[in-house]
């Protein structure tokens, strides 16, 4: 049998109750490793993803979002049985300085979707006759940065949603909070007088966009500081 696994926590929330049942109706079991708690369920194998896993899977992670520090995992990760002391010792540096990153913190997503004709219309032509680049890119990343000068929250990262010319996009900031209510009335005004796009901010949930991808990750020296080099670029 195998550990799927759906987040680790420093602490459980004091009025922290297993959900009735996580993937494939499994039971879900908080795992003590010393100062860390990993939420499981042991499953044969993960079902491929799926609207109503990942749904799932989130909403269990979103059952922890109060407690002090949550890393969530992606949707997938799992470990053989007997191997689940040895994943965490290979990540636990790792674990530990995300843990110590959002602590106190939760995210807030922002949307941006662009509602009107812009990617219909015919773009201007350049001195040699082809047509220019698509502004739309542009327009939402600029609207991100105003967003983010008036965030007040050092830690936020930038989405487009497809390709070139995309249509929406979003922004995840890290936010203490206490400061919740704040920084929701310090982006107001950016979100009430942009034109041509709405303006959408989703959550408190909890910071998957800051989390590293253990699912992935090696463990080691080179993981943690690779980790806490992504951490220090923003946008």
């Amino acid at each position: 049998m195998n550990h799927y696994l759906y987040a680790i926590v420093d602490r459980l929330p004091a009025r922290w109750r297993p959900p009735t049942a996580g993937i494939l109706g499994a039971s879900i079991v908080p795992r003590r490793f010393e100062t860390m708690i990993v939420l499981t369920s042991t499953l044969e194998i993960a079902p491929a993803p799926g609207p109503r896993s990942l749904a799932l899977h989130h909403d269990i992670v979103a059952t922890v979002v109060d407690a002090p520090a949550v890393v969530p995992l992606p949707y997938g990760t799992v470990v053989p049985g007997p191997q689940l002391g040895d994943w965490i010792a290979m990540r636990r540096s790792l674990i530990e300085a995300s843990l110590a990153a959002v602590r106190g913190c939760v995210e807030v997503a922002v949307k941006l979707l662009r509602l009107d004709d812009a990617l219909t219309r015919p773009r201007p032509l350049r001195a040699d006759g082809a047509p220019s680049e698509p502004t739309v890119d542009r327009d939402l990343r600029g609207l991100a940065e105003m967003l983010a000068d008036r965030a007040g929250v050092p830690r936020w990262q930038y989405r487009p949603s497809g390709g070139a010319g995309t249509l929406a996009a979003s922004v995840a900031f890290l936010v203490p909070r206490p400061e919740l209510a704040a920084f929701l009335a310090r982006i107001a005004p950016v979100a009430s007088h942009a034109v041509g796009v709405a303006v959408v901010p989703t959550g408190p949930s909890a910071p998957a966009s800051f989390a590293p991808d253990l699912s992935r990750a090696p463990g080691g020296r080179t993981s943690l500081e690779s980790w806490r080099a992504e951490q220090r670029r923003v946008g």
